[in-house]
């Protein structure tokens, strides 16, 4: 039987970088905290909802009952339509003739937590994976209307898929990740950590530009000196939630070291918490 690394304090002497915005922080500095880590929190993003009186916001909320699956990608997505809804005076059951998706548990529990029933729920908690159960539920057969009330520049894994499959899509930008203008931590506080969290391809993208905007600022001499990125990070763990995290810091050219199994808040610092334990 695996050890529970949910006992003790494995993080102990360890410091950890999050980087998600800070209204979604708790999720993890809580727990990492629980385990003995120092964190620091250098949001890279913050989350701006998109106004109610755009015309486009209130025509696709006033058809709601024309479409027969609604699909919600994160959190933030769920809190900011059920926000217009309330807003409207709509309610909630304007959702009970659709079929509800969601793409893991802290978006399902969103909606649970707003008193809306999340049908299905992708196994692996990822896009291509909500594909896949669509795909075995037939839920989204061809001709089926679909919402997918989103942030303006998320993935279009599915509503790209959907519509080759002969769906007929909506994709409804809610909110905005709008790029922090500085970091809250010094870059060399952060260059000396043992971990640093991304859970998303923004956060990760955000991070990469203020700590090159940093190592620009240090090249009269301060801790950047005009250093590559990766090599001013070469002895820090970047942890990833999942793929899509992971292939953004590639393509940044950053190396990651942990890639949580359940790509969730909660699996992440699981996945920290075995590697600081050796069994990663």
């Amino acid at each position: 039987m695996p050890p529970d690394l949910t006992r003790g304090r494995p993080l102990e002497g360890k410091t950890v970088v999050v980087t998600r915005p800070r209204v979604q922080a708790a999720s993890l500095v809580e727990p990492l905290r629980h385990l003995g880590a120092e964190v620091l929190l250098a949001p890279t993003i913050r989350i701006m909802p998109r106004a109610l009186d755009d015309e486009i916001v209130r025509v696709v909320v006033n058809e709601l009952a024309g479409y027969q699956l609604i699909i919600f990608t994160s959190a933030n997505a769920v809190e900011v339509f059920l926000g217009y809804l309330t807003e409207l005076g709509l309610p909630l059951a304007s959702l009970d003739d659709a079929v509800v998706a969601a793409v893991g548990p802290k978006t399902a529990s969103a909606l649970e937590e707003r008193g809306v029933a999340c049908d299905v729920m992708a196994g692996d908690f990822v896009a291509e994976g909500l594909l896949h159960t669509l795909e075995e539920r037939a839920v989204a057969p061809a001709g089926t209307r679909v919402l997918i009330p989103s942030a303006r520049l998320a993935r279009t894994v599915v509503p790209d898929a959907l519509r080759a499959s002969g769906a007929i899509v909506s994709v409804l930008p809610v909110y905005d990740t709008v790029p922090a203008k500085r970091l809250e931590v010094p870059a060399a506080r952060i260059e000396r950590a043992d971990f640093i969290t991304f859970t998303s391809g923004s956060t990760a993208r955000r991070f990469a530009g203020l700590m090159d905007a940093a190592g620009t600022a240090g090249t009269a001499g301060g801790p950047g000196a005009g250093r590559p990125l990766a090599e001013r990070l070469s002895g820090v763990a970047l942890c990833s939630i999942g793929p899509a995290t992971s292939d953004t810091l590639r393509e940044l050219g950053l190396t990651v070291a942990v890639e949580a199994s359940e790509h969730t808040a909660a699996g992440l610092v699981a996945a920290i918490a075995a590697t600081a334990c050796g069994l990663a």
